[in-house]
């Protein structure tokens, strides 16, 4: 009897100490913690824990950590803000044209924004199927002096600097914005940007393609 009395009650303490770490480590866990976040001028947003903002450089601890963390810095000539974790924001970005610096606070901010955008909603399937396409049949056109028929596939992307870019302002939230021609200045550089990376990475497979039934053809 004494021996059962022993054995529940260590178990009750067992059972409590675990809830204790369960609900600790949620307090605790990575995910709750209320971080800062850094707003790069290419519209890169990093969810961080700023820990100086000294001379020229802004240290900080990642926001996801694998293993030991260790401190990181980034210059603050390539950041806009820091927006901290009450909320209040802090702008690193000046106007000097000496510098370089030649747009104002609002419309490098603007800038920004239109860059966020187009990387979170432009798509367009055109540059990768062009470039497929090109670079599939170009080992069959050059079949008697196939070693060239890369120059297609490398030339190809070059098509995406040329055409308009279409912008997509279904899925803009604040039309507002688009009275900002920096705005647009940045959701036109990453729409183009996504358009050249999709059609090297069409370009390749196509090529890929085009070589495999020219050697099977061969």
């Amino acid at each position: 009897m004494k021996f059962l009395v022993i054995l529940i009650k260590n178990t009750l303490f067992l059972a409590i100490f675990l809830l204790v770490a369960v609900f600790t480590h949620a307090q605790t866990s990575p995910d709750t913690i209320k971080k800062d976040s850094i707003f790069f001028l290419n519209g890169e947003v990093r969810e961080v824990n700023v820990v100086d903002t000294v001379a020229h450089l802004i240290k900080f601890f990642p926001g996801k950590v694998k293993g030991r963390p260790r401190i990181q810095e980034i210059e603050k000539s390539k950041v806009f803000s820091l927006k901290f974790s009450d909320g209040q924001e802090r702008i690193i970005y000046f106007h000097d044209s000496a510098l370089g610096n030649v747009l104002t606070i609002l419309e490098a901010r603007m800038f920004m924004l239109g860059e966020q955008e187009a990387d979170k909603n432009y798509r367009n399937k055109w540059p990768a199927i062009i470039g497929f396409a090109v670079s599939a049949v170009s080992p069959l056109v050059f079949a008697d002096a196939v070693l060239i028929s890369p120059i297609p596939a490398a030339v190809i992307p070059l098509h995406t600097l040329i055409p308009v870019i279409k912008v997509n302002t279904e899925k803009i939230v604040h039309k507002e914005y688009l009275q900002y021609d920096t705005y647009l200045m940045g959701y036109v550089k990453v729409a183009r940007k996504k358009n050249f990376i999709h059609s090297i990475i069409g370009a390749g497979a196509g090529l890929a393609a085009g070589l495999g039934a020219w050697a099977i053809l061969k």
